[in-house]
């Protein structure tokens, strides 16, 4: 899988290799109506991000958002009670 980034893609300081682990890890995808995606993946230590892509037309994903994921997406993929325990959030 090719990956390209925003700068905004690190506002979070979330690492490259973070994000690509969550990319690969997904459990939940949302299809925004740009045509972008928001899914739910894990970093390297099992923690849930949430990542934003739009993918290119060469297949490339173009990541523009990258940060731990809020509790609102944890709740709607249904991991958030399973991954982070009930008293987060």
């Amino acid at each position: 899988m090719i990956v390209e980034y925003h700068e905004a893609a690190f506002k979070h300081k979330v690492s490259e290799a973070d994000i690509e682990w969550a990319l690969s890890t997904q459990v939940y995808e949302k299809p925004a109506t740009d045509g972008s995606f928001l899914v739910v993946g894990f970093n390297r230590v099992g923690k849930p991000l949430e990542v934003a892509f739009r993918e290119l037309d060469d297949g490339t994903l173009f990541v523009f958002h990258a940060m731990p994921c809020r509790r609102k997406w944890l709740d709607e993929a249904d991991v958030g009670r399973k991954s982070l325990g009930s008293n987060n959030g």
